[in-house]
């Protein structure tokens, strides 16, 4: 696996943040109660909007109490209708680095106790802070390896 290009991140930092301003604005609002608000705004009707959106009233009345959740392409049709765009992002719960780091020392942590447990079989327990010093040069060499090896299963 090939390692991110400064630009790469760079975008998806800022994808990321833009995302997250958008969903902190929208106050946990619903799809559909967004729709409503919207059209309210414009003093268009649900008739209206579905007869330009190509979608039955009972529909997109559904939707706006929360009774229905649309999919993909009825929203965009609807948004559509209304002169809206759709935008459909990821967004990282964390940086993408503490995901990465996160996931490493899961790895690590995994394969030290697989160390110990072994070890502790032939009655050869390491000292603590070998084991200490061997997690995290683990968690490094992780982090530094430009391999999907951080994500697969096995230890």
């Amino acid at each position: 696996m090939k390692k991110a290009k400064k630009s790469e991140k760079l975008l998806l930092e800022q994808i990321a943040d833009s995302a997250r301003v958008v969903r902190e604005s929208q106050r946990g609002l619903s799809i559909g109660r967004l729709i409503g608000l919207i059209r309210s705004q414009l003093s268009i009707s649900q008739r209206a909007v579905a007869k330009r959106a190509s979608v039955p009233q009972a529909t997109l009345s559904k939707i706006e109490s929360g009774r229905q959740q649309p999919t993909i392409v009825t929203l965009s049709k609807i948004l559509n209708a209304l002169e809206c765009d759709l935008l459909i992002t990821a967004i990282p719960r964390s940086s993408l680095e503490d995901i990465r780091r996160y996931q490493a020392e899961k790895k690590a942590k995994m394969r030290m106790d697989y160390l110990k447990g072994t070890m502790s079989l032939e009655k050869q327990m390491p000292d603590q802070r070998l084991i200490a010093e061997m997690f995290t040069e683990e968690v490094k060499r992780l982090l530094d390896s430009s391999s999907s090896e951080l994500w697969e299963d096995e230890l």
